[in-house]
């Protein structure tokens, strides 16, 4: 799947401190990715339950929480078509709770 982020997306993770954002990549790359190319998107097979990932109420963004702890890591993203139809993903905030409140 394509994605791309909006710049309030790469604003926020150059302020997250390098440890955190690794630990990020790092949840991609393990669990978030290879969900994708499962098919979790259709459902089938559904999201591992490490991702909590679930839709934002009366919206169509998604929410990613790839940690629970120190940090509290969050992040946002939604779904659109590139010009040619394609699945992409748009990857919109990230950092910790706070993101909900324009996620």
């Amino acid at each position: 799947m394509k994605y791309r982020s909006l710049e309030s997306f790469r604003n926020d993770f150059r302020r997250l401190p390098a440890e955190h954002q690794q630990m990020f990549l790092q949840v991609l790359r393990e669990f978030f990715l290879p969900a994708i190319e499962a098919g979790s998107f259709s459902g089938t097979p559904p999201w591992p339950k490490r991702l909590r990932i679930h839709r934002i109420s009366n919206t169509e963004i998604y929410s990613l929480t790839w940690n629970f702890a120190s940090p509290d890591g969050r992040a946002t993203f939604h779904l659109d078509k590139t010009d040619d139809g394609e699945p992409l993903l748009v990857w919109r905030r990230i950092g910790d709770h706070a993101i909900y409140q324009n996620p």
